[in-house]
C-alpha cells in the first residue's frame, strides 16, 4: 500500500479490526455481495478503491460553487491531507467511533470514510436517510449530517446526545432548529463552509453552547481573498492550485481569518435597480414568521423583478395576512415580497438543500 503510507496498518470498521491488506479484501469481497443493500455496498467499493494498492482513479463530480458542476479527479494525497485537518482541529483519537451517514458519491460521505482509516477510528456506518440517529445505542465521537437529518432526528427524540461533536453542512438549519441546539450541551455543533473543490469544509462555526461563534473560522493555513464581484476566493495548502473563485457574497473580518456568509451571487434578484440577497432576507423572514421559506424573483413589467415568498407551511389555514403585517414592520420597502404563497413542503434537491429552480415552478 505505497500509496497511502500515512495510515497505520490496524484499521477499525463496525468495531472489527483488519489489516490494511486485510480490509481491502474484506472491502473488495463486500462490494459484491447482492444480498447487502446498495447504500452499504457502495461504502465498501469506495473504501476497495481508496485503499486500492495499484491506485484507482476516484472520480468526483464538483459542486458547483465555483460555477457549472463538472467532473474531476480526487487526489489521495489532498484527501489525507484535508482529512488530518479535521483529525486535529476535532483532536479525534485512534479507536473512537465516528459514523457515516452521508451517501459515498458525495465528498462530505468520502471524506468521513478518509478520516476513520487516517486516525484509526471506528468507523460506523448507517443508512444515509432523514433518521440516521433511530435506534442508535453506542456513543459517536464525531459524527456529519445534513441540516434535514438533525432535524429529523430531534423532532423524534432520537438520541442526538450520544455524539460528542456533531458536523453539519449542506444547508440551512431552520430557526426553531437552531433555537433547540442553543440550549444542548451536547453534542458540540459546528457549521461547515467548504465544497467538492476544497475536498469539503476549510472554515467551522460552532452554534451552541456557552460561546457560540457569530463568523466561521478557518482552518489552520487557509487564506482568503473577496473578487471584483464581492466574491470569496479561497486557497487551501495542497489541495487548490492557488486562488480558487467561488459565487459566495462574503465579508472577510480584518484579521482575514473569519468571514460571514451572505448568499449566492448567482441568486442575486435585481428589483428595480435594487439588488437583492435572498439568502440574507429569507434569514430576517424566517426570524419573524418562523417558517422555512425561499424568496424568489417572478418578472414583472415595471420592476424587471418583483420579490415572491414562497413559506413552507403545512395546514389549510396559513396566516398569510399577518406574516405581511409582521414583514412590513421588519423590512424595508424595497424588501416586502410582493406575492406570497405557501407549500407543504418545498423542493430539495439531492443534497437536501431547498431546490430554488424547482420552486421557480410554484409561481407558474
Amino acid at each position: 500500500m505505497k500509496l497511502l503510507p500515512d495510515i497505520e496498518d490496524s484499521l477499525l470498521l463496525e468495531g472489527r479490526s483488519f489489516t490494511r491488506k486485510g480490509l481491502h479484501a474484506y472491502c473488495s469481497q463486500e462490494a459484491g455481495n447482492l444480498v447487502l443493500p446498495a447504500w452499504k455496498r457502495e461504502i465498501f467499493a469506495f473504501i476497495a478503491l481508496f485503499m486500492d494498492p495499484a491506485g484507482g482513479t476516484i472520480i468526483q463530480k464538483s459542486s458547483g460553487s465555483t460555477g457549472d458542476p463538472k467532473t474531476f479527479v480526487l487526489s489521495r494525497e489532498a484527501m489525507l491531507l484535508s482529512a488530518q485537518r479535521t483529525l486535529r482541529f476535532f483532536k479525534l483519537r485512534r479507536g473512537e467511533r465516528v459514523l457515516l451517514s452521508l451517501p459515498v458519491h458525495y465528498i462530505a460521505g468520502k471524506m468521513m470514510v478518509v478520516r476513520a482509516l487516517l486516525g484509526g477510528l471506528d468507523l460506523q456506518l448507517r443508512e444515509p436517510s432523514s433518521r440516521p440517529l433511530k435506534n442508535l445505542s453506542e456513543s459517536i465521537a464525531f459524527a456529519a449530517m445534513v441540516p434535514l437529518q438533525l432535524e429529523e432526528s430531534l423532532n423524534h427524540g432520537d438520541p442526538v446526545e450520544r455524539i460528542s461533536k456533531l458536523l453539519i453542512g449542506g444547508g440551512d438549519l431552520h430557526p426553531a432548529t437552531r433555537e433547540k441546539l442553543s440550549g444542548m450541551s451536547s453534542p458540540e455543533v459546528y457549521e461547515s463552509f467548504g465544497m467538492t473543490e476544497t475536498y469539503t469544509h476549510f472554515a467551522l462555526k460552532r452554534i451552541n453552547g456557552p460561546d457560540p461563534d457569530s463568523s466561521f473560522k478557518l482552518l489552520k493555513g487557509v487564506r482568503i481573498g473577496l473578487d471584483k464581484r464581492d466574491c470569496l476566493e479561497v486557497e487551501v495548502p495542497g489541495i487548490t492550485d492557488g486562488l480558487l473563485s467561488t459565487n459566495d457574497l462574503v465579508e472577510i473580518n480584518k484579521q482575514g481569518d473569519e468571514f460571514s456568509w451572505l448568499g449566492r451571487f448567482d441568486n442575486l434578484i435585481n428589483t428595480g435597480g435594487i439588488k437583492i440577497i435572498p439568502e440574507l432576507l429569507e434569514e430576517q423572514v424566517r426570524d419573524c414568521i418562523g417558517h422555512e421559506c425561499l424568496v424568489l424573483p417572478e418578472p414583472d413589467r415595471k420592476l424587471g423583478n418583483r420579490l415572491a415568498l414562497v413559506v413552507e407551511f403545512e395546514g389549510s389555514d396559513p396566516p398569510i395576512e399577518l406574516w405581511k403585517d409582521l414583514l412590513r414592520n421588519r423590512l424595508s420597502a424595497y424588501e416586502q415580497p410582493k406575492r406570497v404563497l405557501t407549500v407543504g413542503a418545498l423542493p430539495r434537491n439531492a443534497s437536501m438543500k431547498p431546490d430554488r429552480t424547482s420552486s421557480r415552478n410554484l409561481l407558474l
